[in-house]
């Protein structure tokens, strides 16, 4: 048993060493507050990665500004303990992701990550990850149950008039059959005033589940 397991320590460090040159695209590593969700208020390295599987109308990412980075430089740009992986969509360069995730998680950080829940995060990575925040566009295939089975996913509605967003006449007969603690209700907003944000919290209210603002929108923040 001890030799198995000095055996599989060994055999993660290999390839942990092994695999801090392999490169990513990247758009940008910044500090900042979370603005929104479960860890709202908090502070985190966000590490925006390049790439999307969808193309959603009103997306606050630069789709041309990306370079290739590797692992270890993406290591060595992370201060402070809480990392959130976003985008475009983290799980296009799931392998990578994979590898990323679990060089953190050895360094000790507290790791988030943001996803519109299309790709499914095998079991092993995700148990690495302290908060996955899925945030499921109309139209799309987010493989809703997969999801509410973790207990560490929250799952995040946008409401607003885009054709990706929500409706609250389309989640009244979805939010009852979830997890209350683990939804939340955020309206969609580019601009301060966050029109949408009363008609999110009147639903948010109605049903019993977690409203999140957009913080870093109020204040002018990135």
């Amino acid at each position: 048993m001890l030799m198995a397991r000095k055996e599989c320590i060994e055999n993660s460090i290999y390839l942990l060493s092994n695999n801090i040159d392999i490169q990513m695209h990247l758009i940008e590593i910044f500090q900042s507050i979370q603005g929104e969700g479960p860890a709202m208020g908090r502070p985190a390295a966000f590490v925006r990665l390049a790439g999307c599987n969808l193309c959603c109308l009103g997306c606050d990412t630069d789709r041309k500004s990306s370079f290739k980075i590797s692992l270890s430089e993406i290591e060595e740009r992370i201060k402070g303990k809480r990392v959130v992986i976003t985008g475009g969509e983290p799980t296009v360069q799931m392998d990578e992701l994979s590898q990323l995730i679990e060089m953190l998680h050895n360094r000790g950080k507290e790791i988030h990550i943001e996803s519109n829940g299309t790709n499914p995060i095998n079991r092993r990575t995700l148990d690495l990850i302290h908060y996955a925040v899925i945030s499921p566009k109309r139209g799309s295939n987010f493989h809703l149950d997969y999801w509410c089975a973790k207990e560490n996913v929250h799952i995040k509605f946008v409401l607003g008039k885009a054709p990706w967003c929500w409706t609250t006449d389309l989640l009244q007969p979805i939010l009852p059959t979830l997890d209350k603690e683990r939804v939340w209700i955020m309206a969609y907003g580019t601009d301060r005033d966050m029109q949408g944000a009363r008609e999110a919290w009147d639903l948010a209210m109605q049903m019993g589940i977690n409203y999140s603002d957009r913080l870093h929108i109020r204040l002018c923040r990135r």
